[in-house]
């Protein structure tokens, strides 16, 4: 492979699961932008591969299913991997390992039996940014979940303002700071400062939650009544 071409692909770690079915992942990614630099199984303490010079980009954790287990190592990911975005492939979809996922900020939730081209597209998706989940089962978590009453939700759009709310938007659309940036005129460090008020008007710990917030708002009609 020619040099050029190794330093543009992103480097990914694959975390959990059989060391089986992680070669196979690192198979799937094989010939694409991304490349598995390290993998590794999960244990009672997670630390990061001594041998690895990359940094990943995007971090994939493959979920036992138990909820519990799921939120100690994806705590513990985030604390590794400070920069790296996280996707979480699951056994089997459940309602609450999502909501565990998403309230700790992950990029992706999925089946870990989804298709190479599947995969493929999601892992592009995060790097560019975007959150990528079911969205009938996110639906069910924001149903099912603790949020706020509507009336509330009406009041804290209403604090927003109009630049507030167009990155709202955008953030609903899983754009990324640059993406933001680019499609509104401004700079990236402003999308940033934007990001953190609308986390703090929200109460709410990161942007992945902004973004579930501003779904919920707009699938029941708020955001467009309040904008009125």
């Amino acid at each position: 492979m020619p040099l050029g071409e190794r330093v543009t692909r992103a480097p990914v770690h694959v975390v959990g699961g059989s060391s089986v079915f992680r070669k196979g992942l690192a198979d799937s990614l094989m010939g694409t932008a991304f490349q598995v630099c390290a993998e590794f199984g999960a244990s009672e303490k997670l630390s990061r591969p001594s041998d690895c010079a990359n940094d990943p980009e995007i971090v994939i954790y493959v979920s036992s299913g138990d909820v519990g287990i799921s939120a100690r190592d994806v705590r513990s990911l985030f604390s590794l991997y400070e920069d790296a975005r996280l996707l979480v492939l699951a056994p089997s979809l459940s309602v609450e390992e999502l909501g565990v996922c998403l309230r700790a900020g992950v990029a992706g939730y999925l089946l870990s039996s989804i298709s190479r081209d599947v995969l493929l597209h999601s892992v592009t998706l995060i790097g560019l940014g975007e959150i990528v989940f079911p969205s009938g089962l996110a639906a069910a978590w924001l149903d099912a979940g603790p949020g706020l009453a509507a009336a509330e939700d009406s009041r804290r759009m209403k604090r927003l303002t109009v630049r507030e709310r167009d990155i709202l938007d955008c953030l609903v659309q899983g754009k990324s700071n640059k993406q933001i940036a680019r499609s509104l005129g401004i700079s990236e460090a402003t999308v940033k400062i934007h990001v953190k008020s609308l986390i703090r008007k929200l109460n709410v710990s990161n942007r992945t939650q902004v973004a579930l917030w501003g779904l919920r708002v707009a699938g029941r009609g708020n955001g467009s009544d309040a904008a009125a």
